[in-house]
């Protein structure tokens, strides 16, 4: 009967590393937002020429929007044509000092929908 225990045990153990280790394998498969120019909660001393997403796996992103503190929105002129990038990069025209808010949604590349957002402040 220990017997039947023992092994009853032993095998809830290796069920339960299986599922522990097999849902750590799918977030890691995920992309994600690395690092943004400006960086998230940036004080700029002027306003910046574009906004730069990088991203450790390839993202097609599928909304990007600039918006101010008013809810105001401004133009960014995307140079990714909607293709799976690691590095997107939006052109931006001057913007007047004030608070900003980058909002962005994307697929990776494995279909996942993925979306993020960062801010910076130009004074």
């Amino acid at each position: 009967m220990a017997s039947l225990t023992k092994k009853w045990l032993s095998f809830q153990l290796l069920v339960t590393s299986v599922l522990v280790f097999s849902w750590a394998g799918l977030g890691w498969a995920h992309s994600k937002q690395e690092t943004t120019v400006p960086a998230n909660n940036a004080i700029l001393k002027e306003a910046p020429a574009e906004l730069v997403l990088n991203f450790d796996k390839p993202m097609r992103i599928t909304k990007l929007a600039l918006t101010d503190q008013a809810g105001k929105d401004y133009e960014v002129q995307r140079t990714d044509q909607m293709k799976h990038v690691l590095k997107l990069v939006a052109q931006l025209d001057p913007v007047p000092n004030g608070e900003y808010k980058v909002d962005w949604r994307g697929l990776s590349e494995d279909g996942h929908p993925m979306k993020g957002t960062f801010s910076f402040t130009v004074k």
